[in-house]
């Protein structure tokens, strides 16, 4: 079985162990979030850009794809989602050039509604690395960012799963 897939697996099985847990409802819809649900997007992280500022290592990543599973919960305000935020996880894999984005134990992956895109924020309250996810709530692509003290240096496409396309 290859990495790749390996990896896919794990993360469907985490996934599905995570929301048998779950209380909430679940949908593959970014809108169901302020209906109650808690919200599952199976994307792959497309690295289109990664600059000189991310290191040597980082460039030859250009082009390389990795499979993710978003969950996202809106914990506060389940039904009415007053303040369009909540919180969630990301499972899978992200290269070095990405790892140090992403958020520590102490901290939880927030999620907010600005007009018609859900953004995400990987690394909340923290200045340096800071990895963000814009979706569409039309189930168009989506697109990831990768800023640090001295501006962006890298960014790219989140593609949807058939199963996330609404």
């Amino acid at each position: 079985m290859s990495t790749h897939v390996r990896a896919r697996a794990l993360t469907a099985l985490a996934t599905l162990c995570g929301l048998a847990a779950c209380a909430h409802p679940v949908s593959t819809t970014l809108a169901d979030l302020c209906a109650g649900y808690s919200v599952v997007q199976h994307v792959t992280l497309v690295i289109d850009t990664l600059t000189p500022r991310a290191g040597i290592a980082a460039q030859k990543l250009k082009g390389t794809s990795y499979p993710l599973t978003i969950n996202l919960h809106n914990l506060l305000t389940r039904h009415r989602c007053e303040d369009n935020s909540g919180e969630g996880s990301v499972i899978g894999y992200l290269p070095d050039a990405l790892t140090a984005a992403v958020t520590t134990r102490k901290q939880v992956m927030r999620w907010n509604m600005e007009g018609k895109v859900l953004r995400v924020d990987l690394n909340p309250g923290v200045i340096d690395n800071n990895l963000n996810f814009a979706l569409p709530l039309n189930g168009s692509t989506g697109r990831w960012s990768l800023a640090k003290l001295s501006g962006q240096v890298g960014f790219g496409r989140l593609l949807r799963d058939s199963t996330s396309v609404r």
